[in-house]
């Protein structure tokens, strides 16, 4: 469809041009998203990239705000914890036309940003509470707007990633504990959650739990293709590393090694 978005707008007019631009940067959008799935952050960067410019050229600045909070989320997946919060405010600055629940997430993403610098939790927790206030406001329907996905359950999951950065890792387990165990999420985003609550058990000394739901994840990142879940338990090896010869740690890892999760 991108292709063909590419080739088309090459001789269309101007009114055909704004729209199929308009299409391409939503396409453009989502296909980033996949890459970013699949580990491959210089593609992803290079669709958002290209989503921007259509998405200026279209005048759709609402695009533009949107893809400015998905670079700031890939840039928490290269761990540069300053554009995280950077863009994520450049998103909120960059339209009046933002929707309410992209401006929700965005203030989620500041929160992330600031508890990635190492800013008193307090600060995280303000942007966090900003971020449920935009959220309860009463508003027009939005069901077909961008960012209408986003919810309290939403902020709720994302919250646990704040929490593990700045340093309250417990938080987060008990949080992600609850949700999964509620059952409400798709295959592919249990699998990655369910890898960063392991991850978050390991960092409060619960190994064998760790493993064990990390076993678990990696088995559905290998039926989704998800290689986001499959970076977070290899990093959280690295934390339980101490505890490298018992025998669950020793499952996982040697799992992870030659992709082997049945």
């Amino acid at each position: 469809m991108l292709g063909a978005v590419q080739r088309a707008v090459r001789e269309a007019k101007p009114d055909v041009r704004r729209a199929l631009l308009a299409m391409g940067a939503d396409g453009a959008e989502f296909v980033g998203w996949l890459y970013r799935d699949l580990r491959d952050l210089r593609t992803a960067t290079y669709w958002y990239d290209r989503a921007i410019e259509w998405a200026q050229e279209a005048d759709d600045s609402a695009m533009q705000g949107y893809v400015l909070l998905r670079k700031s989320q890939l840039a928490y997946d290269r761990r540069d914890a300053l554009r995280v919060l950077t863009l994520a405010e450049a998103a909120q600055r960059s339209t009046t036309r933002l929707p309410r629940k992209v401006r929700a997430e965005a203030a989620q993403q500041e929160a992330l940003g600031l508890a990635m610098l190492g800013e008193p939790l307090r600060m995280v927790e303000q942007k966090l509470d900003d971020a449920r206030q935009l959220l309860a406001r009463p508003t027009s329907d939005e069901a077909d707007m961008l960012g209408g996905t986003f919810a309290d359950s939403t902020l709720r999951l994302r919250s646990t990633a704040c929490y593990t950065e700045a340093g309250k890792p417990g938080e987060a387990a008990e949080i992600l504990g609850d949700i999964i165990a509620g059952d409400s999420l798709s295959a592919r985003d249990a699998g990655y959650f369910q890898a960063r609550w392991s991850a978050a058990l390991a960092l409060i000394g619960e190994p064998d739990e760790a493993a064990i739901l990390g076993l678990e994840a990696a088995r559905v990142a290998q039926a989704t293709r998800s290689r986001r879940t499959t970076i977070v338990l290899t990093e959280m090896l690295q934390t339980l590393s101490r505890w490298g010869a018992r025998p669950h740690v020793r499952e996982l890892r040697e799992a992870l090694r030659e992709g082997r999760t049945a």
